[in-house]
């Protein structure tokens, strides 16, 4: 659509949305039901039961890891087309929307660096000992849960923007903004993961893994589904706003 001396492609903003369904229900089947992390092996296991582990389920950790390697660049994919329509809502100053940009990218790093060590133990098991494939186990799980900060500004920054629309009817709603601050909120007890391999707070524990990483797993798809509508009623504004001579706005 040309919007004034600029032409907005709202197909390619779209496709971007869809990077974030595309994401999460990937990670869900093959990080989480094919390599065995919904529930994670134990944290309390040692280090020959983790090489056993290993040895048993070697392949599907290897598939499972490839792929999420892979698919977690759309992550990033799907952060851009939020600090787009970011821009949308909160004018003039977009640090909030660069601090989203950023948090996205960054998050991905992490998640990826970890399936990658994951994948390392399991295309190496046979060569590796007991206590290196356990020092390979906890190194991707700590790795992929206490990076949990850049994350949490990232939902912190998104939260903050969509309670500011002032639309009638917003367009991202309240509710997906304040389980934002309950995902934000529910990460600060994963810190407590290298001190216990047991109860709640064990990374497979029932607040720091049921809780905590099933926050973001609701909070991504839900947010998700609110950008992807966002971006036709955008295009709509700006319609509306050309066929009355205003000038739209465009980042």
């Amino acid at each position: 659509m040309k919007v004034g001396p600029l032409v907005v492609d709202y197909r390619t903003w779209k496709m971007l949305a869809w990077c974030g369904p595309i994401f999460m229900g990937t990670f869900v089947v093959f990080w989480g039901i094919l390599a065995g992390n919904i529930p994670p092996f134990s944290p309390a296991a040692s280090a020959v039961e983790v090489k056993e582990h290993y040895l048993q389920n070697s392949t599907s950790i290897m598939i499972g890891m490839s792929v999420c390697l892979t698919v977690t660049s759309f992550y990033m994919a799907w952060g851009c087309a939020i600090s787009q329509v970011m821009r949308r809502v909160h004018t003039g100053d977009s640090h909030l929307a660069s601090i989203e940009m950023m948090g996205a990218t960054i998050t991905a790093a992490p998640i990826m660096t970890a399936c990658a060590i994951w994948l390392t133990a399991a295309h190496e098991v046979q060569a590796l000992s007991p206590e290196i494939m356990h020092m390979l186990y906890w190194f991707g799980w700590l790795l992929i849960d206490l990076a949990y900060m850049v994350t949490s500004f990232q939902i912190a920054a998104i939260s903050i923007v969509f309670m500011r629309d002032k639309r009638e009817k917003p367009l991202v709603p309240a509710w997906v903004s304040w389980w934002g601050w309950v995902t934000f909120a529910s990460f600060f007890p994963v810190s407590l993961i290298p001190f216990v391999t047991t109860g709640p707070f064990a990374f497979n524990g029932s607040f720091n893994f049921w809780i905590a990483f099933f926050t973001w797993f609701i909070w991504c798809p839900s947010l998700s589904f609110y950008i992807i509508k966002a971006i036709p009623r955008l295009k709509a504004e700006d319609e509306a706003a050309a066929a009355l001579g205003r000038p739209a706005h465009v980042d």
